[in-house]
Formats: structure tokens, C-alpha cells, sequence
């Protein structure tokens, strides 16, 4: 399975086949405004859906988003271990 798909899958909480549905379906419209089907109207499908035609439309903003996902908090702990590194050599001297 694709990075992609599992993605799709893990968070839209349904079936990896759910979600290769979900991105065969949004890849083989051909208008933007085609109606969804039936079976993506509602709950998770509905959530598989749009994360399936946001992935194929918008690529490279989907990517750079996930990546923040994980760069924001690699950030902070990186802040707060130096925040305390430096805490540590001010308290306790050189």
C-alpha cells in the first residue's frame, strides 16, 4: 500500500480498501464539480472522499502540510531542550 492510501486510511479512521475506492473514484472525475457518490456522502466516507480528492488536486499542499505536522512539534521539543540545557548550566555553573 502507498504511503498515501495509508495515510488516507489511518486518518479517516475506515479500511484501506475504502480508501483505495475513494482515490480510484476522485481520480477518475473529470469535472470539479462532478457529484460525489453515494457512498461517500456521509460519516467517514465523506472524510475519506475529501481527503482523496485534496490529495489528487492539491499534492504538494498536502505533503508540506503532513510535513508540518510532524516539523512544528520536533520544533518545540527542540526549543525546550535547549531552553533547559541552558537553564541547567546557568543554575548549576559551568
Amino acid at each position: 500500500m502507498s504511503p498515501t492510501l495509508f495515510l488516507i486510511a489511518k486518518l479517516s479512521r475506515v479500511e484501506p480498501d475504502v480508501a483505495r475506492r475513494a482515490m480510484s473514484t476522485a481520480r477518475a472525475q473529470d469535472e470539479v464539480d462532478a457529484p460525489r457518490p453515494i457512498e461517500f456522502s456521509r460519516g467517514s466516507g465523506a472524510m475519506v472522499y475529501a481527503l482523496a480528492l485534496f490529495v489528487t488536486r492539491r499534492p504538494v499542499h498536502f505533503w508540506l502540510g503532513l510535513s508540518g505536522l510532524v516539523a512544528f512539534p520536533s520544533y518545540i521539543l527542540a526549543r525546550i531542550v535547549t531552553n533547559l540545557l541552558e537553564w541547567g548550566v546557568h543554575t548549576y555553573g559551568q
